[in-house]
């Protein structure tokens, strides 16, 4: 008989003592499965929409809040930046695009942006295109009226009663640009039209006047938060009167909610964050810095429920050594006959190696079926809490790994009841057993 076919048989002889040792090891492998899902899912969701943006600018107060709020759409911005610091920025000789984000209202549960031309520019990242007019699945982008946007700035700093020059000569088009997402869920198309409500939080509030846009183009998909968002003309968002308070108090400027500023190739980078970080009045953030440290934030607790796992697969290991190691007596008289029989100590000790193994690879399997289970069933609560829905049905490679160590670790623990039993004697086992 094979010493694979030994193997089996003994594992169906003992089949409750193999299967509840499985099962052990595979709580362990359940638990390293979701640890790595997980830990996958949250650096892909935080590294991927991050790619391709460089530096933010806005008000003074968390740089990370800044991002979040900015690049990833979660959260609320610090505060408000001065409007012109956006043009000196867009003029900065360093400066190779410059988007202004206005943020306040929603449409649906989705975050309305108001914007310029410049967000369909190919260096903006999302969605990838060599020209503008590839970013758009159907329509076209914004028109940006800078007339219109000077005026409706000036009204929202006039004094209350008074009217901006030109203010009603230069009243803006109300255009609106959405994601793929947001056309998805919602039937939007090009040609309708659309009321957000003001508040970033979902449901939000009525405007006090009817405010409506109208649809003149769909984002190509992109699978980052881009998806999401519905993009307004800037000078329209400044037109809202609920907007009127939109002011900074320290300089009754107007106020915007971040920049996000794409510098030229080079030094340029270093140079613009070198002249923005001595300035009180704003904080500039770089992108990818703040994603490293987030991202760190999250491995160091990530860390500590990867060790959880471990020790788990730990004990699982160390119980199929145990029962192993606890079946031997029992099983001397049988391993015995086998040598009889013209097995060798190789073979028995191969066999016994081999079931440690087995049951390992068996509890292991079962582990990482069950682990992308937890996650399949969890994905919906994961998306709504954290904003990113972990990829149930995808193999890593790390769990690959995880799995041929877990497999490996079994066998070793095998090693000590294999050993004993290479070294027992064959006609100790064989007598009969004393009777009283």
């Amino acid at each position: 008989m094979r010493l694979d076919q030994l193997v089996r048989r003994n594992l169906f002889r003992h089949r409750i003592g193999a299967g509840l040792t499985a099962l052990n090891v595979a709580l362990g492998g359940l638990l390293v499965s979701v640890v790595l899902l997980l830990r996958s899912a949250t650096a892909g969701a935080f590294l991927q929409p991050s790619r391709g943006f460089s530096l933010v600018v806005g008000a003074p107060g968390s740089r990370l809040e800044l991002v979040l709020s900015s690049v990833f759409q979660r959260g609320q911005s610090p505060g408000l930046l001065d409007y012109p610091i956006f043009e000196e920025l867009e003029r900065h000789p360093s400066t190779q695009l410059c988007v202004p984000y206005a943020v306040g209202d929603t449409f649906r549960g989705f975050r309305v942006v108001g914007t310029t031309e410049a967000f369909f520019e190919p260096r903006f990242p999302f969605p990838r295109a060599q020209r503008a007019e590839e970013k758009l699945a159907s329509g076209r982008g914004l028109h940006a009226d800078r007339a219109a946007l000077k005026a409706a700035l000036a009204a929202l700093v006039a004094p209350r009663g008074a009217s901006a020059p030109d203010a009603a000569a230069a009243q803006p088009l109300r255009e609106a640009v959405v994601g793929a997402e947001v056309a998805r869920a919602l039937g939007v198309r090009v040609g309708d039209r659309i009321e957000p409500t003001h508040g970033i939080e979902a449901g939000g509030i009525a405007h006090r006047e009817q405010q409506l846009w109208e649809v003149v183009g769909v984002l190509q998909p992109s699978g980052t938060p881009v998806d999401a968002l519905v993009l307004i003309n800037l000078e329209s968002f400044f037109t809202i009167p609920d907007h009127a308070g939109g002011v900074v108090p320290e300089t009754n400027q107007p106020g915007i909610s971040a920049v996000l500023l794409f510098p030229k190739p080079g030094v340029h980078k270093a140079l613009l964050l070198s002249q923005l970080n001595k300035r009180n009045s704003l904080q500039v953030a770089d992108v990818d810095a703040e994603v490293r440290a987030l991202l760190q934030l999250v491995g160091n607790v990530d860390r500590v429920f990867f060790a959880i796992a471990l020790l788990v697969v730990l004990v699982g290991v160390v119980s199929v050594a145990v029962a192993i190691y606890n079946t031997l007596a029992g099983r001397r008289r049988e391993l015995a006959i086998l040598r009889i029989l013209g097995a060798s100590r190789r073979t028995v000790f191969g066999m016994l190696v081999g079931e440690a193994g087995l049951v390992s690879a068996i509890g292991a399997a079962l582990g990482i079926v069950g682990g992308h289970a937890v996650v399949a069933l969890a994905a919906g609560v994961v998306e709504r809490s954290a904003g990113f829905r972990p990829p149930a049905f995808l193999l890593l490679p790390e769990e690959l790994a995880a799995y041929g160590l877990i497999v490996l670790a079994g066998a070793l623990g095998g090693l000590l009841p294999a050993f004993e039993a290479y070294r027992s004697d064959v006609a100790s086992h064989l007598l009969p057993e004393p009777t009283a």
